[in-house]
């Protein structure tokens, strides 16, 4: 009954926590990017940070962007001895493989199998049914046959608990060995070769799945067919606390949140907080779930990712690259916006959103942790608002007194006073020069004096408050020919700063600076001189914003972005100039449509391709895009909201991206490059192997490497990586080859790597270097020396041989035709002959 009880209680807490499904997005693994089988039996990490993936048919390793696979070939000793891999195990420098035909070690720098007699001896091609590395130098590996204990560096082999079969291993804090076997759970002291204790919680099946789990809080955790067990230390016992599907593989999070896998139901979690559980199937109409119902094996690494091996192939979950919550349109979907094309966002003090879009207002509300949200469209009853229900939506601002305006682009604008029951609306009427400067509001702001301003399309309204609930509007317009006046009419952005100075963005009017003298009101205008570096970059300028620092920054639709300086001469401008940051500074785009600060004065920018942070600081741009889970589609003007917690919020044609910027700060160490592989004409260089008879790699690719190269092979390619699987396609690396280069290669993307050929003859070094997105580089690149031999006619002394030989064959030639010139000139000129006179006999 107590079972059934917990079962019941278990399903609530899944059905009260299953919004669970749609925090965690997975990406997918298959034979179409290079896994040699979808089938991922066993997943470890190896002590130089590479992953290796256990299939059906072979061993993959994977550098972040490429496998490299391991499989058995045929009367091959130097090949791993079996293609079904059923267990892995790694140590230092070593990958302990267990087949159903042997056990092979490859060594995981040179990756070499290596040579074991000592095993061959003991295993031959047994199953290697469990394998475990105890942090020491010592692998236990278990078969149908026996358990064995294998020392790392000599391979020699001895037999441990007979009496049992031994499925799994997990070790303690107190350095005590959890051993799951046939005939219970044995607690095992390793120093003295003892049982401390059975725990008969049920018999262990060597050819199943089931798993031993040790953490860092002192915890045991168990699965064992279907179900979970925890251990509690205080009274010494094992609790089932779970039960599902052929339970097995288990692994934790920074958070201390624990991951089971399944064959059958997928991947279950443990959260730390709330103590239940949840879980996470494959679902075909999502390609962010699950690839298959049916889990082998779960491993979290230092970087937070979830790795999961299923029958379909291999899952991962990258949190870097799902920090961007969304909300968005979503047809026949009433949980979801009226439009994805979102143009204002306000938080009011109830904590409720309004969302303005181009079909209305939205109202959305979060539960805590801004999970499952609520969202509702505002409907009104009132005629007069019945335009709002599906206007163009500009701005939404509620004001010092209670006030709510809503703002559209071509319904005018719509007060609601809830306090004084007041609702209306304000449109443009020719006929009323006390009207609303126009019908298409953009920007509302409240100066320090309560005022209240409107940027339209007819230039800047000012709230007039008649006697009673009366208001009308006091407009400053653009006469042609007053300079004191605004440029244009076209207004999107109406900002004051802690220095009390309004200013006034304009559709290609540039910026204006309200001056105030009494009653009387001028404008200071700015525009760009193309011909002035320090003028405003553009005159499309829709977004203004001031950070902690009292900084105002400007952004234009076409030219980036624009610091105000303030320490220039007082004859020009009152002293005011701009500093300008573009694309060519690393901006993502030039067209700045909204900007927030976050809590270390990192300002974020929503661009046309996605959001920027700038780290004003050391003048850095990170940018992030749809790779990251930014939204398609550009982001749109002043669509912004950071809530009292620090929650960013950036609406755009596709929905809105929310996101706490924290999520973002990094947490672990920097990264270095390593190199992967070697390659000759597409073909990779193995240690060893000889071309035209020389050996051109006698060493791994590491630091400090040498690579001779025949002059007849006088080309490479070099394969790399950094062994950061959190977003990889992220990652910078640049390279040079000295002797070569005089300026640094900068390449990203899928497949990092560098290209050389036609090299002369000499002595290089390729240096290599990594950064992280768009921050610097380290500064402290890895090398490989590189020599290119001489053939046999580039030798030096052959070459000097030649250069004589030839000289001496010129000197002689020369020589011979002088003696013949000499020769002929010695002879004397051949007179006419004349004949002989008759003789007569």
């Amino acid at each position: 009954m107590r079972k059934y009880d917990a079962a019941l209680i278990v399903v609530l807490l899944m059905m009260t926590l299953f919004g669970w499904a749609q925090e965690y997005k997975f990406r997918h693994i298959t034979t179409v990017d290079g896994l040699s089988h979808n089938e991922v039996r066993k997943i470890v990490k190896d002590s130089q940070g590479f992953m290796w993936f256990g299939t059906q048919n072979g061993l993959n390793r994977y550098d972040g962007y490429r496998f490299k696979l391991f499989k058995n070939k045929p009367n091959d000793s130097t090949s791993i001895v079996g293609d079904k891999v059923f267990s892995l195990t790694a140590s230092k420098d070593k990958l302990w493989v267990g087949t159903i035909t042997g056990l092979s070690v490859l060594h995981t720098v040179s990756l070499k199998v290596i040579p074991t007699p000592e095993l061959w001896n003991v295993f031959q091609d047994k199953d290697i049914l469990q394998l475990f590395w105890d942090g020491s130098k010592k692998v236990w590996a278990s078969t149908e046959d026996g358990n064995y204990i294998i020392d790392t560096d000599s391979y020699k082999v001895r037999t441990v608990l007979e009496d049992f079969k031994i499925v799994s291993i997990g070790k303690g804090v107190d350095n005590s060995l959890w051993i799951g076997t046939d005939q219970g759970l044995l607690k095992y002291n390793p120093q003295s070769g003892t049982v401390i204790k059975n725990y008969e919680i049920g018999a262990f099946d060597a050819y199943g799945l089931d798993e031993i789990f040790t953490n860092s809080y002192g915890e045991v955790w168990v699965t064992l067919g279907g179900d979970i067990f925890r251990f509690q230390s205080e009274r010494d016992r094992f609790i089932e606390v779970y039960r599902s599907k052929s339970l097995n593989g288990i692994s934790q999070n920074e958070k201390g949140d624990l991951f089971f896998g399944s064959y059958g139901n997928g991947l279950i979690r443990y959260s730390r907080v709330t103590g239940g559980f949840e879980t996470l199937m494959a679902n075909p109409e999502n390609h962010a779930s699950l690839s298959s119902n049916d889990v082998y094996d779960v491993y979290v690494g230092e970087e937070d990712i979830i790795w999961v091996g299923t029958q379909e192939g291999l899952d991962y979950y990258d949190y870097s690259r799902d920090r961007f919550q969304s909300l968005v349109h979503l047809p026949n979907n009433e949980n979801s916006l009226s439009s994805s094309f979102v143009q204002t966002l306000f938080q009011d003090k109830d904590n409720t959103f309004w969302v303005g879009t181009r079909e209305g207002v939205d109202h959305v509300v979060f539960e805590e942790g801004y999970r499952d949200p609520k969202i509702t469209h505002m409907n009104m009853d009132l005629n007069i608002f019945k335009a709002l229900d599906s206007s163009y939506v500009s701005s939404i601002f509620r004001d010092s007194k209670d006030r709510m305006w809503i703002a559209t682009m071509g319904d005018g604008l719509f007060l609601i006073n809830e306090d004084q029951n007041l609702y209306k609306r304000y449109r443009h009427d020719g006929t009323d020069l006390k009207s609303i400067a126009s019908s298409s509001v953009r920007a509302i702001m409240e100066d320090h004096l309560g005022r209240i301003w409107f940027g339209t399309g007819g230039g800047l309204s000012l709230l007039v408050e008649e006697e009673g609930d009366e208001y009308s509007f006091e407009n400053f317009g653009y006469p042609k020919y007053d300079s004191n006046s605004l440029p244009l009419n076209d207004i999107y952005t109406v900002f004051e700063d802690s220095k009390n100075r309004i200013w006034i963005g304009t559709n290609k009017g540039g910026v204006s600076l309200l001056q105030e003298n009494g009653s009387a009101k001028s404008f200071l205008r700015f525009y760009n001189n193309p011909s002035d570096p320090k003028s405003l970059s553009n005159d499309e300028v829709f977004v203004i914003y001031e950070d902690v620092l009292g900084r105002v920054w400007f952004g234009t639709s076409a030219a980036g972005l624009n610091l105000l300086m303030e320490d220039g001469g007082k004859e020009i401008n009152k002293g005011y100039y701009f500093k300008r940051y573009t694309e060519n500074d690393g901006l993502s785009d030039n067209e700045v449509n909204a900007i927030l600060e976050d809590g270390n004065a990192n300002l974020w920018i929503s661009t046309n391709t996605g959001i920027s942070v700038f780290d004003v600081e050391n003048e850095l741009f990170t940018n992030y895009t749809t790779y990251d889970g930014v939204l398609k589609g550009k982001f749109r003007k002043n669509a912004k909201w950071k809530t009292k917690d620090g929650m960013m919020f950036f609406g755009g044609a596709a929905g809105v991206n929310y996101f706490d910027p924290k999520n973002f700060e990094a947490t672990s160490g920097p990264i270095s490059p390593v190199f992967s592989d070697l390659l000759i004409d597409g073909k990779v260089v193995n240690i060893g192997q000889k071309l035209d008879g020389k050996v051109v790699l006698e060493q791994p690719l590491v630091n400090g490497s040498r690579i001779v190269l025949p002059q007849n092979d006088n080309r490479f390619q070099l394969e790399f990586s950094s062994l950061s699987f959190t977003s990889p396609y992220r990652r910078k690396y640049r390279y040079k080859l000295e002797g070569v280069d005089k300026e640094w290669h900068v390449t990203t993307g899928n497949d990092p790597n560098a290209i050389y050929a036609n090299l002369d003859p000499g002595s290089y070094k390729f240096l290599l270097d990594v950064s992280e997105g768009e921050k610097m580089f380290s500064g402290d690149p890895i090398h490989i020396d590189i020599e290119v031999s001489h053939g046999p006619y580039n030798r030096f002394y052959v070459k000097i041989g030649l250069y004589i030989a030839v000289s001496l064959t010129i000197v002689l030639l020369l020589m011979a035709y002088r003696n013949k010139r000499q020769g002929n000139e010695s002879y004397p000129k051949n007179p006419k002959s004349k004949k002989p006179p008759k003789t007569i006999d």
